[in-house]
């Protein structure tokens, strides 16, 4: 287990608690040690995190900053580089993070129509992602979907607007 260092300034991690709350991320505990945040569980299916498992921003013994998940808040197992340093960043890359699991953001459809023989791969939050042979969403002139990035906007929010 790596720990998390003390070395996060207060003001930074002010920021950046406020920068990841205010794109819809419940932030459990923030201190100069770490930042440590809630899962859902869309969140903790895409990253692979059990229940009662949080993710955590902080400092390692590395430059930068560092995520990972942890069961205690304070220990990461396989801590990994978020390749952001501004609180603006941050929260961005979290979101990303929270919604596929990883750091880049996987370009998906949200489907207006779908059936029983659709091929394409489902994402936790409502999207997916196009098989070339589906008859609903495959090599069409007009596929019946609409594309956007993951992380960006919620499919699930996408659906209900169109529903409305």
């Amino acid at each position: 287990m790596q720990p998390i260092t003390d070395e996060m300034p207060d003001a930074w991690v002010r920021e950046t608690t406020v920068a990841i709350e205010a794109l819809g991320r419940a932030v459990v505990d923030a201190h100069e040690s770490a930042i440590v945040i809630t899962l859902t569980p869309d969140s903790r299916y895409v990253l692979g995190a059990d229940d009662g498992d949080t993710l955590v921003i902080g400092w390692t013994e590395r430059t930068g900053v560092d995520w990972g998940i942890s069961a205690d808040g304070a220990h990461v197992s396989d801590p990994q580089p978020l390749d952001a340093t501004t609180p603006a960043e941050i929260a961005a890359r979290v979101r990303t993070l929270l919604a596929t699991g990883g750091l880049s953001e996987i370009p998906h459809a949200m489907p207006y129509v779908t059936s029983p023989d659709c091929t394409c791969t489902e994402q936790p939050c409502g999207g997916v992602i196009p098989d070339s042979e589906c008859p609903d969403h495959g090599h069409r002139l007009n596929p019946a979907m609409g594309w956007h990035l993951a992380g960006a906007v919620p499919c699930r929010k996408l659906a209900a607007e169109r529903q409305s």
